[in-house]
């Protein structure tokens, strides 16, 4: 007997609410067993380390204004330079300046590393288990297809928010900490903001990678349609707007794009596309119609998963 298998056996004996976890905690199970998703949750903790570190130097380079120094050896390994020309490096370019666009940055790179564990994870989440017929023995036990949702989101929720909020925050508290009391007091929106930007992400790409799973089933036809949706359509959003000169609106077929603005929305900064120049083609549609797109997007992959595992056959 597999590891869903007996899983399914042991939520029948439990109730709702303790079903789902178990569901939830065998799915990240089989996900924390391969080696190759270790490597990319690697990548996302370089990202991570790389605005931890950006902080603290971005800290010590206002430290060295303040105090007026000639020049400063920001690591042991470099020659000495000017603290306001690095300083404007790394609050210009870099954009390590603690403001709301920084974090939104932070979740908006770090999600695209979610997005590619998503990929290889979708046929782990529930394609093996129309394989191996442990579906089956889930909806047996005293579990609705509405149980088995969700118990799948709990898992890619804890990875999405594991690897995208809980950083985010963790970067937050590093700033207010240098930066002092009044930081927080600023800046109280940014907790609120990364956190309705990562629920965001998780409903939506939660609900559409579990579509995926359930029409596709196997790694690799999955992995090409999930990069399709999510790659193909940005490229031609982006020959539709840039190259044709349409409406911005055509951006919305980009549902990355989508996620981009209103993660701005959430928290209250401008949707501008990086390295755009301030004309027609930076433009960006409504953050509502961004939102309608994405609640349209859920409502369907909810239907049609709730579908197919109504159809399922049930084994007694």
């Amino acid at each position: 007997m597999s590891l869903s298998e007996s899983a399914a056996v042991v939520c029948g004996a439990l109730g709702r609410g303790r079903a789902i976890l178990a569901i939830a905690e065998v799915a990240l199970r089989l996900v924390f067993r391969r080696k190759v998703f270790w490597v990319f949750y690697a990548l996302a903790a370089c990202h991570f380390l790389s605005y931890f570190f950006g902080v603290y130097l971005t800290t010590q380079l206002r430290e060295a204004v303040r105090q007026q120094q000639a020049q400063i050896r920001v690591l042991p390994f470099m020659r000495a330079a000017n603290p306001e020309q690095m300083l404007q490096v790394f609050i210009g370019r870099l954009g390590f300046d603690g403001r709301p666009a920084m974090y939104r940055n932070f979740v908006w790179l770090q999600g695209w590393i979610v997005v590619v564990v998503l990929a290889l994870a979708g046929a782990l989440l529930i394609g093996q288990d129309y394989q191996s017929g442990a579906v089956t023995f889930y909806l047996a036990k005293a579990i609705t297809p509405t149980d088995y949702v969700l118990g799948k989101l709990s898992a890619i929720a804890a990875v999405l928010l594991a690897t995208t909020v809980i950083p985010a925050l963790g970067v937050y508290v590093q700033y207010g900490m240098f930066e002092g009391p009044e930081y927080f007091v600023e800046q109280w929106r940014v907790p609120i903001g990364v956190l309705g930007y990562g629920l965001v992400l998780t409903a939506v790409l939660g609900l559409l990678v579990l579509a995926t799973a359930v029409w596709l089933r196997k790694t690799v036809p999955m992995v090409m349609v999930w990069l399709g949706m999510l790659v193909f359509t940005r490229t031609w959003s982006r020959v539709l707007v840039d190259v044709m000169d349409l409406s911005p609106r055509w951006r919305l077929l980009d549902l990355w794009n989508d996620l981009y603005v209103v993660g701005s929305r959430c928290l209250g900064v401008a949707a501008t596309l990086p390295g755009r120049r301030p004309n027609r083609s930076a433009l960006q549609p409504d953050w509502a119609e961004a939102f309608l797109v994405l609640v349209s997007v859920c409502v369907f992959c909810w239907w049609y998963v709730q579908r197919k595992l109504r159809a399922v056959d049930i084994v007694a």
